[in-house]
C-alpha cells in the first residue's frame, strides 16, 4: 500500500500512476480499504488507468462499506452531483448522514443544502440551518455563506442581521468575496449595525482594487455623493468607468449622466450617448430614454 502511495504521490520516487494502480489493485482485491479508495480515485480521474466511472463507484463503495470516510465522502458527492453515475439523492443522503454523525463538515454542508433545496428530502429550512450551523462552526466556507444568507434574507428563519453579519465577517476574514461585498453593504445601509461609511468603504475599496464590478460601482457612488469622503467627481468617474467596462448597468447609466452633466470634466454628449446606449442594451429602461 505504501509503495502504491509513493508512486501515486511521487514521494521519494518519481510519480508513476501505472505502478501505483498496479499495487493498489493488488491490495484492493484483498480487501484493503485505503487501496480501494485510491483505486476508485484513479478510475474516477483516469490517472494511470482508463477513466471508468462504474469502476470508480465500485471501489469507492467497497472502501466506504469498510468505513473509509474519504470514500464515503466521494461516493456521497458523486451521487449528489451525478458525476459519472445516475444522480441519486437517497444514496447521497445515506453517505452524508453517516459522515455527518462522525462530524464531517463537508457532509454536514451537503445535508444542509439538500434540506434547503428539498433534494431527496422535503424542503426544511430548520434542518438546513441546523446542518449549516454544524458545518459553519467547523469552518466550512460554503455553509458559513449559506447560513449568513439565510439570516440576512430571513429564509425559513427569523431575519437576523446581527447573526448574518457575524458569519459574513468570519468569511470576509477568510477572503470570501461575496461576503466582503455583503458586509460592506450592511455597513453602508446600516443593516443590523450603525451606518458606518468608513467600514463600508474599506471593504468596497478592497474589492474594487481586485476588479469586483459591483464594489467599483458602490465605491463610485460614495465618491459621487460624498458619503464618508469628500465629494470627488473625478474619482467617482474613474470607478464608474471601471465598473461600466465590466458591464455593470447602473455604472454605465451613472457614467453617462456624468458625461451629460459635465461632472468631473467637460460635457461629452458622444460619450454620454455611448454609455446610455450600453445601459439600455443591458435592460435599464431609464437609460433608453436618452438614446432616442
Amino acid at each position: 500500500y505504501h509503495l502504491g502511495l509513493k508512486y501515486y504521490r511521487g514521494e521519494g520516487t518519481y510519480q508513476n500512476y501505472a505502478k501505483a494502480s498496479y499495487w493498489f489493485e493488488k491490495l484492493a482485491t484483498q480487501g484493503h480499504k485505503e487501496a480501494q479508495f485510491y483505486l476508485g480515485l484513479m478510475y474516477f480521474d483516469g490517472d494511470g488507468v482508463d477513466q471508468d466511472y462504474s469502476k470508480a463507484e465500485y471501489w469507492y463503495q467497497k472502501s466506504a462499506e469498510q468505513g473509509n470516510p474519504e470514500a464515503q465522502h466521494n461516493l456521497g458527492v458523486i451521487y449528489y452531483k451525478g458525476e459519472g453515475v445516475a444522480r441519486n439523492f437517497e444514496k447521497a443522503k445515506y453517505w452524508f448522514e453517516r459522515l455527518s454523525d462522525l462530524g464531517n463538515a463537508d457532509a454536514q454542508f451537503y445535508l444542509g443544502l439538500m434540506n434547503y433545496k428539498g433534494e431527496g428530502v422535503p424542503q426544511n429550512y430548520k434542518d438546513a440551518k441546523y446542518w449549516y450551523e454544524k458545518a459553519a462552526e467547523q469552518g466550512n466556507v460554503m455553509a458559513r455563506y449559506n447560513l449568513a444568507l439565510m439570516y440576512y434574507k430571513g429564509e425559513g428563519i427569523e431575519k437576523d442581521y446581527k447573526k448574518a453579519r457575524y458569519w459574513f465577517e468570519r468569511l470576509a476574514e477568510q477572503g470570501r468575496v461575496e461576503a466582503q461585498h455583503n458586509l460592506a453593504l450592511m455597513y453602508y445601509k446600516g443593516e443590523g449595525v450603525e451606518k458606518d461609511y468608513a467600514k463600508a468603504m474599506f471593504w468596497f475599496d478592497k474589492l474594487a482594487e481586485q476588479g469586483n464590478a459591483d464594489a467599483q460601482y458602490n465605491l463610485a457612488v460614495m465618491y459621487h455623493r460624498g458619503e464618508g469622503v469628500s465629494q470627488d467627481y473625478a474619482t467617482a468617474k474613474q470607478w464608474y468607468k471601471k465598473s461600466a467596462e465590466q458591464g455593470n448597468t447602473m455604472a454605465q447609466y451613472n457614467l453617462a449622466a456624468m458625461y451629460q452633466r459635465g461632472e468631473g470634466d467637460s460635457k461629452d454628449e458622444v460619450m454620454a450617448k455611448y454609455w446610455f446606449k450600453k445601459s439600455c442594451e443591458n435592460g435599464y429602461q431609464e437609460a433608453c430614454k436618452y438614446t432616442r
